[in-house]
């Protein structure tokens, strides 16, 4: 039998703080990184930002923020049909508190810290912590393909939005993109529990209880496209937001609902980046610029306010609602 002296110990533990400093290091720098070449992208701009003739539609504004929040609602609806598939009814109150007060955790660098909230509040509500943590890793599941293949559909239809970039994504890259997203896509709703099932496999390996969930065909084609019609609606009220800006936007609704929800979904991918911070201002900035100029870039960082006052609204109105009934 042999043990670590305090020594190694010691030594191990100094290691681990090490790395942890490293990688809390480079996040945070890779993060600057983003948000440096995001503010040069609005510097660059900045004499086309300033003569621009921007004018406010408050009318225009107040219904971007009012389909923003009513999107949030949609989303916390879909993981409401989700987690019955585990066995568990939860009101859609409910369900938008947990979704909304974890969501703020995006903002920190790394994308573990909704889960620990998503865990902590649906505890509250007698959701055990196993399945919490699955049906946010089976809502991720859904709803990144479901994104992709509203982006791919916008990219396929208005193929300038990706001018910009043409050697990254284009022409038949783009259609590989959209073939592999649909096919993922298919998978998770013609055969959910058999793809599902390997989180219970990961589960065993970690020598913790199964999870009895199932998902009707049925059920898993609700969520998929529960998350389509959601990402639309998000891209939609983002187009009214740019109504609510720019006179008469040389823009279509579909083209600039699939460039803030490809710009939104590449932010998300960057674990570095708090919120997507930096990254998704330069994804809409460039996906933009074919159909709006220079004023891509003030838009881009319009979105970023909007997205935040939105955020902030449903976070109060989430902690205001109260939990008095336990499953």
């Amino acid at each position: 039998m042999s043990s670590n002296s305090p020594t190694e110990v010691c030594k191990d533990g100094g290691r681990n703080r090490t790395m942890k400093f490293v990688l809390g290091l480079l996040k945070y720098s890779l993060a600057a990184v983003a948000v440096y070449f995001a503010g040069a992208q609005v510097a660059h701009q900045w004499p086309e930002l300033t003569s621009y003739d921007w004018q406010i539609n408050i009318g225009w504004l107040i219904l971007s923020i009012i389909g923003h929040l009513v999107t949030f609602l949609l989303f916390s609806r879909v993981w409401c049909i989700l987690i019955s598939g585990f066995g568990y009814k939860v009101p859609l109150k409910y369900g938008f508190k947990i979704a909304y007060i974890a969501n703020l955790g995006r903002y920190i660098p790394g994308k573990i810290w909704p889960v620990f909230g998503m865990t902590y509040l649906a505890k509250q509500i007698g959701v055990r912590e196993e399945v919490a943590v699955t049906s946010w890793i089976v809502a991720m599941l859904f709803t990144l393909p479901s994104a992709f293949m509203a982006g791919a559909f916008a990219v396929i239809l208005y193929p300038d939005l990706l001018a910009e970039v043409h050697e990254v994504l284009y022409g038949t890259t783009a259609w590989i993109f959209a073939a592999v997203t649909l096919g993922v896509s298919l998978v998770l709703v013609l055969v959910p529990n058999k793809f599902l099932a390997i989180f219970n496999i990961g589960l065993r390996l970690f020598k913790r209880p199964p999870l009895g969930f199932r998902l009707s065909v049925r059920t898993a084609a609700g969520v998929y496209g529960g998350y389509f019609v959601c990402w639309l609606c998000y891209g939609l009220s983002f187009w009214v937001l740019i109504k609510a800006i720019v006179a008469e936007p040389a823009i279509p609704a579909l083209a600039t609902a699939g460039s803030f929800i490809l710009a939104y979904q590449v932010g998300y991918l960057a674990m570095f980046a708090p919120g997507g911070l930096g990254v998704r201002e330069l994804a809409l900035g460039a996906l933009l610029t074919p159909f709006l100029g220079p004023v891509s870039a003030g838009i881009a960082v319009a979105a970023r306010v909007w997205n935040i006052v939105c955020e902030l609204t449903a976070t109060i109105i989430a902690w205001n609602i109260k939990f008095t009934d336990r499953n």
